[in-house]
């Protein structure tokens, strides 16, 4: 075979689809969009630099940029296939039946050495809302015990002191560690009532023995919760009922010196009385003022009488009737009638002496009877006038004195009012906690407790236990135990195998499912690629396009028996070779002779003229030089894996060169061993049935 440098000419490509991938079944959920690369450039096997195209081809079409397409891609979210997994299980069913036999049996042999014969007796229970308590007063709410929830009231059933105290008095020898094992309790939904049950390992008439007397010590043990706790409050009352007396005491204390110091005796009696008095000083006053102006009245009527009753008018009078006689006998020039002139002009000077002299000077006027009369009358009103002067100026400083007083009154009557006020708040409090202090001396000399007994215990409705449902129960639990260890062991040895299945090694490319090859016996691998020509490359021998088959994952003697068995087939049907043009020359067929149904053509060389069934492009690694270009430029590609642990290692590793310088892979083909056992066999059907599924 002549190598050397050819060039093809091919029309343009049509579509961007690969007409090799166009065959396989359901494309239609074999590609979505690659939105996150850039758009490729496809080159065609006749437009790759060192490739000869044959004459007449155009020129033109050596490189077409196709945009980037939607790309098949194959989606599973677990990282294994669990029905391989499954298969494993299930082919080691003997292993699993046994563990699961042997358990159970190591199970139910315990049941029946742990298990004896009990008695159970359930006593019902109903729950006290709010037990009643006596209220010795009208106001306030009464002291009343905690009112507990169902379950505080359900964990009161199973505490210590009452099981303790129950089993002190029943006297039947039971180990006070190993009693709660023995008794359990719950509610019936929606109700008051508690069931509390007895499981005695002794007799009929232990259960029924204990039951009471546990029902008994449950409600006593809830009395002491209510009496303790009434107790507690009981302090706190008695505190307080004390402070308030004292605060009640200092307040009486402090209104009592209040009253002292502002000479108040409390109340509107000792106001009125003050305005009383006022009124009635108003009213002396008054009356001496009215009295005072009746005086002076009189005393200037009687000074003015007083003074017409002078002793001097008399003798002037005698002296002028004296002076008649003298006159009627002597001349004006007798010294007689002049000494008796002479004595009528001294006398009028002393009257007008007398006129001149001060009203309290009326001792002058004395010496007739009215005179003295009027003396002693004007002495009299004069001592009346003194003693009304008095009498008005002690009413006036009294009335002063009564009037600031009733001006202090509103300041005292408010002070006086908020003392009486705290007082009496005082009283009413300490007068409520000292009822509810008498409550709560009901309460703790006498709680009533959180339950009634509902049902008695009944001979009647002892249950003794089952011999065998223990048993069954711990024999189920270990068979279940059992059988979870056994597939446990199993998944381990599942694990260790090699083989693995269609759906692991499309999740491992990453494309979907093109064809499931396997590689024994003889006949289904050549039925197989036969179906793999006449299905999906036979179709489009003569169409311009070709995909990339990646090899790097399958290993030499499976791939040259893949290629050889695909180029009989492709011989078998058109009687032409096929042409395999590698990307990568290796050392693949060294150690064997290319069949004759195959044309190996390097990268460089030139194709017979002889035509060919349909070429395709082969590489195991990233080529190096020209190559690089074709093999960077294929728009779509194939995976080739083995159906094992170590092929698909291979692709993962070979998967950054390909993500580097290919587009996503288009579709994987599986070369895979059969699977041994007809459980292995049908659920490897069924993940290849899955894999095709998802693809």
């Amino acid at each position: 075979m002549t190598r050397s440098r050819i060039t093809h000419r091919r029309k343009p490509v049509p579509s961007p689809a690969d007409p090799i991938l166009s065959s396989l079944p359901d494309p239609g959920y074999l590609f979505h969009l690659r939105l996150s690369r850039t758009p490729l450039v496809h080159t065609s096997l006749d437009s790759t630099p060192g490739l000869n195209l044959p004459a007449g081809a155009n020129p033109a079409s050596e490189r077409v940029s196709v945009p980037a397409s939607a790309s098949p891609r194959f989606r599973f979210p677990l990282p294994f296939d669990p029905l391989r997994m499954l298969a494993g299980v299930l082919s080691r069913w003997p292993w699993i039946v046994l563990g699961t036999l042997a358990c159970a049996t190591l199970g139910t042999l315990a049941g029946i050495r742990s298990t004896h014969t009990s008695f159970s007796l359930t006593v019902s229970l109903i729950k006290r809302r709010m037990p009643p308590i006596v209220q010795v007063s009208d106001g306030g709410q009464a002291y009343r015990p905690l009112d507990l929830n169902d379950a505080t009231l359900l964990a009161t059933l199973l505490t210590s002191e009452p099981l303790d105290l129950a089993l002190k008095r029943s006297k039947n020898g039971l180990n006070p560690n190993n009693i709660k094992d023995l008794v359990e309790a719950k509610q019936l939904e929606g109700t008051d009532i508690f069931y509390i049950t007895y499981h005695s390992p002794l007799n009929a008439g232990d259960a029924i023995d204990f039951s009471t007397i546990w029902a008994e010590e449950i409600n006593t043990y809830t009395q002491r919760l209510q009496q303790t706790d009434a107790r507690e409050v009981l302090v706190i009352l008695q505190r307080k009922v004390t402070d308030l007396e004292i605060k009640l005491a200092a307040n009486d204390l402090e209104i009592l010196n209040y009253c002292k110091e502002k000479n108040y005796l409390g109340g509107e009696a000792q106001v009125s009385a003050a305005l009383t008095k006022l009124t009635q000083i108003e009213l002396q006053l008054e009356a001496f003022h009215i009295k005072t102006a009746t005086t002076e009245a009189q005393l200037k009527y009687y000074t003015t009488q007083i003074q017409r009753q002078s002793p001097m008018d008399s003798q002037i009078k005698v002296a002028k009737e004296e002076l008649a006689n003298l006159r009627a006998t002597y001349t004006d020039a007798n010294p007689l009638v002049q000494a008796k002139l002479q004595g009528i002009e001294y006398l009028n000077e002393q009257v007008g002496k007398l006129g001149d002299k001060e009203s309290s000077d009326l001792d002058i006027y004395t010496g007739t009877s009215l005179g003295n009369s009027l003396y002693m009358s004007i002495l009299g009103l004069h001592t009346e006038q003194l003693e009304a002067a008095i009498q008005i100026q002690a009413l006036e400083k009294l009335y002063q004195s009564t009037r600031a007083r009733l001006a202090e009154f509103p300041e005292i009557v408010s002070a006086y009012d908020a003392l009486k006020t705290k007082g009496h708040s005082l009283g009413v409090s300490l007068n409520l906690m000292t009822n509810r202090l008498k409550e709560a001396e009901i309460v703790a000399s006498g709680a009533p407790g959180y339950w009634q007994l509902f049902q008695t215990p009944d001979p009647r409705l002892i249950i003794p236990s089952s011999r065998v449902k223990k048993p069954v129960m711990m024999g189920i639990a270990c068979g279940i135990l059992g059988a979870g260890c056994s597939v446990l062991l199993t998944l381990v040895c599942t694990h260790r195998t090699q083989r693995r299945s269609v759906l692991e090694c499309c999740s491992a490319t990453g494309a979907p499912l093109m064809a499931q090859i396997p590689s024994s016996p003889e006949p289904a691998t050549r039925a197989a690629i036969d179906q793999l020509w006449i299905t999906h490359l036979a179709p489009h021998r003569n169409t311009p396009a070709h995909a990339l088959w990646w090899t790097p994952a399958l290993d030499p003697v499976a791939e040259r028996q893949l290629w050889t068995l695909l180029a009989t087939a492709a011989w078998n049907d058109c009687r032409k070779p096929l042409r395999i043009v590698d990307l990568t020359p290796d050392d693949l067929w060294n150690d064997a002779s290319c069949p004759d149904v195959l044309e190996w053509l390097g990268a460089n060389a030139v194709p017979p003229a002889t035509p060919c069934a349909i070429t395709l492009l082969r590489a195991s690694y990233l080529p190096q030089g020209e190559p690089r270009e074709l093999f960077a430029g294929s728009k779509s590609w194939i995976a080739v894996v083995a159906g094992n642990k170590y092929s698909l290692r291979r692709c993962a590793e070979s998967r950054s060169l390909s993500d580097a310088y290919l587009p996503p892979c288009s579709a994987t083909l599986v070369w895979a061993e059969p699977p041994v056992g007809a459980i292995r066999s049908a659920v490897d059907v069924l993940s290849s049935t899955l894999a095709k599924r998802l693809s």
